[in-house]
Parts: structure tokens; sequence; C-alpha cells
């Protein structure tokens, strides 16, 4: 698996958790920041991109 499907796999997981959790509020720069730290390859903004498509397109929360 590359690091860019491990990197999406891992944004999906935490879209299911927040969308189990809902009404949570997650704030994509501290997730983007966190997951950056594990997944070098990829900036936090690029991440933080990433993570606001995945939570729009499932109907999640983000906090602005």
């Amino acid at each position: 698996m590359s690091e860019d499907d491990e990197l999406f796999a891992e944004i999906a997981a935490q879209a299911d958790n927040a969308s189990d959790n809902a009404p949570t509020v997650i704030d994509p720069k501290a997730l983007a920041t966190a997951l950056s730290r594990r997944f070098t390859h990829r900036s936090v903004d690029e991440i933080e991109e990433e993570l606001e498509a995945v939570w729009r397109a499932r109907g999640s929360f983000l906090a602005d």
C-alpha cells in the first residue's frame, strides 16, 4: 500500500469516526497537523484539503 493509500485510508477512518460520533466538531487544521507527523510526504495544507473534501462528502462537521 502506498503512503497516499495509507493516508487516504486514515482520513476515511477519521471521517467514519466523526460521523459515528456526530455532532462532534473536528478541527481540520489540528487533525491535519497530527496526521502530517505520520504522513510526512504531504504538507499539512494538502492533508487539510483532503480532510475537508472527505468530511463534506460525508456530511460531517468541521470547525471553521
